[in-house]
């Protein structure tokens, strides 16, 4: 009797196990579909959300949003934490982040299909497109070297009282003081700087420095190039084809929907112009506080996960460029010091053993850190986006990575 007890026992608690995992299944599934519009690979969900929920334990501080999506479908979507401390709203999928060094990538399209129509080459020299520039150091310089950050051209922007005294000296600024040309001076003010230029860092193409400032001359360029101005001529050739809303740059005074601030901890030294959060933890680190927010083609764009997303399936399909033109930004021009990494064309480039190739951005921007991610290969690409810099993007982008490859979705 007992016997039987035991196995009827075994199979009721078999039967309730498999209906625990219908249910959670089914949730899952309810709540991706809700969320993102997708049926979910929910074998990812339990590790990726133990990876968020370990970095940002807390949704009344800032924090993230991390999304995957496979093929054309966001596959996981995981939120935590505020947007902005003042209103305690909720970062959602919706929720538009600065992208930082992601700018690039659009930057990177926009050049590779201006060469693709004829209107100049990655060999073309600077000069032939800034006559202003002293010419024996921009003949020297060609947009490869631009755009692979092997120019040699070094960060001219005053960054102190004594060097803003120099700047005044030498220029014709329309800035009165030196904080408003912190925040508000853009490539316009940046360009003077090139015409007093007296060497390079390094004869250019000799060397690799990840120097955003030299990629800025691409905001002018293709606006001297197309004769048209930069966002309104990203918009139509790059955006619009590319079917997405809701990637944009950032100007002062302009009032936007779901935006997230950045926050970085407070500390004893904090500047004059930095504003400290009611609960006394937190500084906001973003446009207003963090110098040079404006420059566009670098580090100026700013989209949700979710459009960004958008965006690399219409990249990847062809949509806004062809896939052989896409697949130029993963060619390796320089090998990093850092193992099984390489650069390409505004992009990093990982190539590890048993791996498929990804191409990549990490970086922060005041107090906005995100990582970026796709396999073009496997089809698979991954955002994480945060409004605070305290975790380690190195780290977690490895653990990303790790998680996606063990399911299997990169062999």
């Amino acid at each position: 009797m007992n016997h039987v007890y035991n196995i009827i026992l075994r199979e009721c608690i078999a039967i309730s196990a498999l209906f625990i995992t219908f249910l959670q299944l089914s949730s899952c599934t309810k709540k991706a579909t809700e969320e993102t519009g997708a049926i979910p690979h929910c074998e990812i969900t339990a590790p990726l959300d133990s990876l968020v929920n370990t970095l940002f334990p807390s949704d009344n501080e800032p924090g993230c949003v991390l999304a995957v999506m496979r093929g054309d479908s966001i596959v996981y979507e995981k939120c935590i934490g505020v947007a902005d401390l003042d209103s305690m709203k909720a970062i959602t999928g919706n929720t538009v982040f600065n992208l930082s060094s992601s700018s690039k990538l659009f930057t990177s399209i926009a050049m590779l299909k201006l060469i693709d129509e004829g209107k100049l080459s990655l060999d073309d020299t600077l000069d032939k497109f800034f006559p202003e520039f002293p010419a024996e150091i921009f003949n020297k310089i060609t947009i490869r070297h631009l755009m692979t950050h092997t120019s040699g051209l070094p960060d001219l922007r005053p960054c102190t009282p004594a060097e803003w005294t120099k700047f005044v000296a030498d220029n014709n600024t329309v800035f009165g003081d030196f904080d408003t040309y912190r925040l508000y001076g853009r490539v316009d003010e940046y360009m003077k700087l090139f015409q007093h230029l007296k060497r390079t860092l390094f004869e250019p193409g000799s060397h690799y420095i990840r120097h955003d400032p030299s990629y800025m001359l691409i905001t002018p360029l293709i606006e001297r190039i197309t004769g048209s101005g930069f966002e309104t001529w990203m918009e139509r050739n790059i955006f619009n084809p590319a079917g997405v809303k809701g990637i944009y740059y950032y100007q002062p005074g302009h009032e936007y929907r779901n935006i997230a601030h950045a926050y970085t901890h407070r500390d004893n030294n904090d500047s004059r112009r930095t504003r400290r959060c009611a609960d006394g933890r937190w500084k906001e680190a973003d446009y207003g506080e963090v110098d040079f927010f404006l420059s566009r083609a670098d580090r100026g764009a700013y989209a949700s996960a979710r459009t960004f997303l958008r965006f690399l399936g219409a990249l990847y399909s062809g949509k806004i460029v062809p896939q052989s033109t896409v697949a130029k930004t993963t060619v390796t021009y320089y090998d990093s010091t850092m193992p099984n990494v390489h650069f390409g064309l505004g992009n990093a480039i990982l190539i590890e053993p048993g791996m498929p190739l990804k191409r990549y951005h990490m970086y922060n921007n005041g107090g906005f850190q995100i990582i970026e991610a796709t396999w073009p290969e496997a089809e698979i690409s991954y955002v994480m986006f945060a409004n605070r810099n305290d975790w380690d993007y190195r780290m977690t982008a490895a653990k990303i990575d790790k998680i996606i490859k063990s399911k299997g979705w990169l062999d």
